[in-house]
């Protein structure tokens, strides 16, 4: 894929591109992202089982299986190679495969924290053989060094997960939670990449916190629901 130069990208800026990421971030220039903040597959060929209507449950994850290792080396390489030096990268991910993300994840980037976010609220899993779920992993490190901005807070974060009534997708994020990491690691009129965007969770607090957004999803359903709260969002009913 052609690579555009910054100037024509910039035309393009607070877009959801429905395609592979991987296509997508080829055509972003070099050392031109203030912010990486994302939730890829976590290869664990998720589904969610919360709601109780079959009908109305969730389809898999694309791109979840354990076979797609390769799809999270080249998203950290690239993220690494479009990131500006001395900036910030968050990725969720899971303990199930924490190994293989974290020495990924050192290989291109400074790592500071392995956050955990406590959802207050644990899932289900294994309901004999296993303590209940309630928590998730962060990957938080620098390419070259990044600097918190405002008051430093704990790597152990409480914050409610959405309940599944409301979720539109399976592994949805809080938005006052993508926000801690946006103001801590970003300033207004930044470009923020999330290349694995789902509902647009990203998009709705870059542009609350009036930050520029480009986001990826392969998905045309989610990036219709992404391009449908950005509308709400412009009207003021969220």
């Amino acid at each position: 894929m052609k690579q555009y130069t910054l100037e024509q990208f910039k035309t393009k800026l607070n877009k959801i591109y429905c395609c592979d990421c991987l296509k997508g971030m080829i055509a972003i220039p070099d050392s031109s992202i203030d912010l990486v903040i994302t939730d890829p597959p976590y290869l664990i060929n998720y589904r969610s089982n919360r709601r109780k209507n079959k009908e109305d449950r969730f389809n898999y994850i694309k791109n979840d299986d354990k076979d797609n290792n390769e799809l999270i080396e080249i998203f950290m390489r690239e993220s690494y190679r479009i990131l500006k030096k001395n900036t910030a990268i968050y990725i969720f991910c899971s303990w199930h495969n924490i190994d293989f993300f974290k020495k990924l994840f050192e290989k291109y980037f400074k790592m500071k924290n392995l956050i955990v976010w406590n959802k207050n609220n644990h899932g289900s899993g294994d309901l004999r053989g296993s303590y209940a779920p309630k928590h998730e992993l962060i990957l938080f490190g620098h390419k070259g060094r990044s600097l918190l901005r405002n008051k430093r807070i704990s790597d152990v974060i409480d914050f409610d997960k959405i309940s599944s009534k409301r979720l539109k997708h399976p592994t949805e994020k809080p938005l006052g939670l993508l926000e801690i990491f946006i103001e801590k690691s970003s300033d207004k009129g930044s470009i923020i990449l999330d290349p694995f965007i789902g509902s647009g969770t990203t998009a709705i607090a870059c542009k609350k916190l009036h930050r520029n957004f480009i986001g990826f999803e392969i998905s045309q359903e989610y990036v219709d629901i992404t391009n449908k709260r950005l509308v709400q969002l412009k009207e003021k009913k969220i």
